[in-house]
Order: structure tokens, then sequence, then C-alpha cells
């Protein structure tokens, strides 16, 4: 009789503090929940091991898959220093052509920062530059070029997933929603010295405009903001080096990143 008793007061108590929850306001429940996570940081790149402990993801996704990775600069690419470095080390992290084992395949090289608490707003900043080979034509050894390259910027904005990037020309579960979108050199065109047809025997012809658009071979600056989120999202953002008809007979020589900086709007 007592257990009866029991169950059904507790039932009279439910039904009571349901109907009092219905009549509350409860408006804030579809409000989101204050940014405590300011997720600003920079990464110097100094040691790739470091950088790998700290969050960072290295995926090659090139068709056919080459030997090379992202790695500590100063081998391939070769022959320029960091923009900074606070080390013994070569101070900044890069890539190459080898990405790919084809004289002409898709290099698809990807980047991946640490999880990142992301709103309209926050920055991304970087400094890159591409490694350029001194004389490129035999009777013009004053010429030198980097035979092409092109680095992206890419948001997971579906979750905070490194492995979700695409094989090849995919690009998976990244999307580009940065205000500017960051595609530098999309045309592949080559950095020379000055303009002129590379090589003699008919290869592709380089004017001041091309040469002006192509991938900067010191270290420069770039800035873009994350812009289109409906809310606050946990996500990654990605560098990606990707060129087409590149390897060791095509486009490519190496790229360096450093100084990467995420800067929060709640910072």
């Amino acid at each position: 009789m007592r257990s009866f008793l029991l169950h059904k007061i507790l039932l009279v108590n439910i039904a009571g503090a349901l109907a009092l929850s219905s009549c509350k306001d409860d408006h804030y429940l579809a409000t989101p929940p204050p940014i405590v996570d300011h997720s600003s940081f920079t990464e110097s790149f100094d040691t790739v091991d470091a950088a790998i402990a700290r969050g960072w993801h290295i995926i090659n996704k090139s068709v056919p898959l080459g030997p090379s990775v992202w790695r500590d600069g100063g081998t391939i690419p070769a022959l320029f220093s960091a923009y900074s470095n606070k080390g013994s080390n070569a101070g900044f992290i890069g890539v190459d052509f080898l990405s790919t084992s084809a004289q002409k395949g898709i290099i698809s090289q990807w980047l991946v920062s640490p999880p990142v608490l992301m709103q309209n707003g926050d920055q991304i900043i970087f400094y890159t530059r591409s490694h350029k080979v001194p004389g490129y034509v035999d009777d013009n050894p004053l010429d030198s070029s980097d035979f092409a390259n092109r680095l992206q910027v890419w948001v997971n904005t579906q979750n905070d997933s490194a492995e979700l990037v695409g094989n090849g020309e995919s690009t998976g579960s990244f999307t580009q929603v940065t205000d500017p979108v960051i595609d530098i050199n999309p045309n592949q065109y080559e950095w020379h010295n000055s303009p002129g047809t590379y090589p003699i025997d008919g290869g592709p012809q380089s004017t001041a405009e091309t040469i002006a658009q192509a991938f900067p071979t010191d270290w420069t600056k770039f800035e873009t903001k994350i812009t289109g989120l409906t809310q606050p999202i946990n996500g990654r953002f990605a560098f990606r080096y990707f060129l087409t008809q590149a390897g060791n007979g095509g486009r490519g020589t190496g790229i360096g990143i450093d100084e990467v900086r995420y800067i929060s709007i709640s910072k």
C-alpha cells in the first residue's frame, strides 16, 4: 500500500513540474551559450614534431602518391631562411614537388590545424614563399623559376576532424568559407626573373603580368577572415599545396609556411 501511494505522489509531482516548465519563458534555450574558448594561437613551426604534438596533422592525398610530406624546412624546399626562427632548426615547414611519384600528376598536400572554436570574423594570418631554382634555361644562367606553385586555405565547418580531406582534386569536408578566399596562384603561373618564353623549345610564355601573379619568392603575408557561419563551430582550417600536371617532370618546386596566427574575435 505504501509503495502504491509513493508511486502516485511521484506521478503527481512530475506532472506538476512539467506543467510549470511549459509555462516558463524558455526563449533562452534557443540562444547559443556564451563563447568562452578564445582559440587564438600562433604557430611558428620551429620544428614539425612540436607542431604535430600541438595537434597539427599532415596528410598527403596526391595522385599518384609520392614520398614527400610536410617537414622541417631547409632540405627541400631549400636555400632560404625562415621568416621567423626561434630555435636552431630550419624554423619553418615546407613541402615539395615530390609529393607525387608521377612525372605529371596531382599534388594535394594537406597541413591541417589543431581544432579551434570558429566564429565569423576570426582571422587567419600566415607567411609563405616558394623555392626558386637558378639557371632554369641553360643559355640564360641569370634566369630562375619556381616551375609554378599554388597554395589554398580551406575550412572544415562540419566537425573538428582532420581526416576528412578529399583524395586528389577533391577537398572532402573542407570548404572555402573565408573572405577573401585564399588561393595563391590559381592559374599556376611560373615565376621568372624577367618575361620570356621558357624553355626555348616552346614552353610557357611568361609576361610581366603572369610573373606578378605567380607565387611569391620572398616571404609574403596573407590574411583572411572566417565568414558565412550560422553559429560558432568547433572546426579546423587547413593549408593545401595543390598543383595539377605537377611532379618531377611538371609543375612545382616547393613552398614554405611560417608564423601562422589564428586570432579569435573573442580574444
